[in-house]
């Protein structure tokens, strides 16, 4: 009867089919074959013509299925007004696109067909057809978030209990647990062939020769493939190194998981000894790049920092950059000249021995007061903490919900990790012991009455440590170098001009 009522309406009509399938829903009786063949039975049933078939492995949770959108374009490019659906869930699981179909019905005067629940929609459908194809695209999308729930509930579950959730790392492989009873999980254990290569990896890079690059170049020589058709790369290596999976735990939606089950490859100490040893190679290969006072001196003029180049092929000047519109890159500082003023400046840092008790005394003076403040303070941070701790669990729970998006997601646990770093590294300077800070700073006096002598001898590295210490920042304008000391010490600086009559 449904046949019926439309072969006078539809026939010698010209349609489009549409078929999708994807991979976290494949539902049985719903195969690509199976759409299509209904699609071109119920055309050739109306009399119409199936002018062209849109297939694709796509899920429709989401908006932006390739296929589907290049269907709409090329039915109003070519003013085919049916568009064919096996059923309705094959059309959209989101409000987006079961929207886009509805307002091309009602207002674009085309034909949405239905076939197995029987409905098309079109510009003289009543509203409670619209209204039952809105519900029928709710339950359709209520069905894929419970299964995004459920899979990643479960994941979530498996995590928690120490098991890697998804796919294994190169160097392990998947087995079920052995042991009687239902409830075996899949375990990560050691892949034969690939785990030899993985601590031979961690192995030679520990011994502090080798780059990413030239680590991947030898493992290549020595026959390790990622898989069949991969070579070891640079990228390859720098995974592997970073990944702590290796030495026993794991990393799942941006939460790490310590002591899982699999089995361990490599040790912590040598795990640890990589890391090291990265951070050293990245330290330094950021230092090379750097000239001694690369990007402490602003221009006074434009506020521009200024860089470093070689003249010459020995002499090294400063000049601004002007990138923020000043023209003040013609005017150039000989690093020589600002050694210089920053050594006169560590000599106004050197106390002598009568004037020496007395910045003790104050330091001791002070470090009473920073006593009582500190017990004070320390609470305070230790409840920001647990605060962000807890808005970290939360909003980790809402991603996991899908509530919130991966990208906004990341953003923000690594702004909460920042916070939390920051206080935690606050709360570690407010539990040091008095005692502690005021040796220090007796040291760092004693340190300053060499301090010309230690700069000379130094390492570019320690140089770079000392002029970090002791200064915020140079100001030039052209003519006049000024640097600016740290907070910390610019009552040192001004006992020492006491005790040389101002200036």
């Amino acid at each position: 009867m449904f046949y019926e009522e439309l072969l006078k309406q539809y026939a010698d009509e010209t349609f489009l089919g549409y078929g999708r399938v994807s991979t976290d829903e494949q539902i049985k009786g719903y195969s690509l074959d199976y759409q299509e063949k209904v699609i071109k039975n119920y055309c050739k049933k109306l009399g119409g013509k199936l002018h062209k078939m849109f297939i694709e492995s796509h899920s429709a949770k989401k908006p932006g299925r390739p296929k589907f959108n290049e269907m709409l374009a090329y039915a109003r490019k070519h003013k085919i007004k049916n568009i064919v659906f096996a059923v309705s869930h094959r059309a959209s699981r989101n409000p987006l696109d079961s929207g886009m179909l509805s307002y091309m019905a009602e207002y674009e005067g085309f034909n949405i067909h239905l076939i197995e629940n029987n409905r098309i929609l079109n510009k003289d459908s009543k509203p409670q057809d619209y209204l039952i194809f809105e519900i029928e695209n709710g339950f359709n999308n209520m069905y894929s978030r419970n299964l995004r729930v459920e899979v990643t509930t479960k994941m979530r579950e498996k995590a928690d209990q120490g098991y890697y959730p998804t796919r294994p790392m190169v160097g392990y492989m998947t087995q079920k647990e052995k042991k009687a009873g239902r409830g075996k999980r899949a375990l990560l254990v050691p892949d034969p062939e690939k785990a030899p290569f993985i601590r031979r990896i961690f192995e030679l890079y520990s011994t502090g020769q080798y780059s990413y690059a030239s680590l991947a170049a030898q493992m290549r020589i020595e026959g390790f493939y990622i898989s069949p058709a991969v070579k070891c790369g640079k990228s390859n290596i720098e995974d592997i190194l970073n990944n702590p999976i290796y030495m026993g735990d794991f990393i799942w939606a941006g939460k790490r998981y310590y002591n899982g089950k699999h089995e361990p490859l490599i040790s912590r100490e040598l795990y640890y000894l990589c890391q090291r040893i990265i951070k050293q190679k990245t330290s330094t290969k950021c230092n090379r790049k750097n000239f001694l006072f690369s990007h402490i001196i602003k221009c006074s003029v434009c506020g521009c920092t200024h860089v470093g180049e070689i003249k010459k092929g020995k002499y090294i000047y400063y000049h601004c950059t002007g990138n923020k519109g000043g023209n003040c890159k013609s005017k150039y500082l000989k690093e020589s000249y600002i050694e210089e003023l920053f050594l006169n400046t560590l000599d106004k840092l050197t106390l002598s021995d009568e004037l020496m008790p007395v910045v003790i005394n104050q330091i001791k003076t002070q470090v009473k007061y920073e006593r009582l403040y500190n017990e004070n303070s320390t609470n305070e941070v230790n409840k920001k903490i647990q605060n962000l701790k807890n808005r970290l669990n939360k909003m980790f729970d809402l991603y996991i919900d899908g509530e919130l998006d991966k990208e906004m997601y990341k953003s923000k646990r690594l702004e909460f990790e920042r916070d939390i770093e920051e206080l935690e590294a606050r709360l570690k300077i407010l539990n040091e012991n008095p005692g502690r800070v005021l040796d220090f700073s007796i040291k760092l006096l004693e340190l300053f009455r060499n301090a010309r002598g230690l700069y000379s001898a130094a390492s570019f590295e320690k140089k770079k440590e000392l002029i970090n210490l002791v200064c915020s920042n140079f100001y030039y304008d052209g003519e006049k170098l000024t640097i600016a000391i740290k907070k910390a010490f610019q009552p040192i600086v001004k006992i020492a001009s006491f005790r040389n009559g101002g200036g």
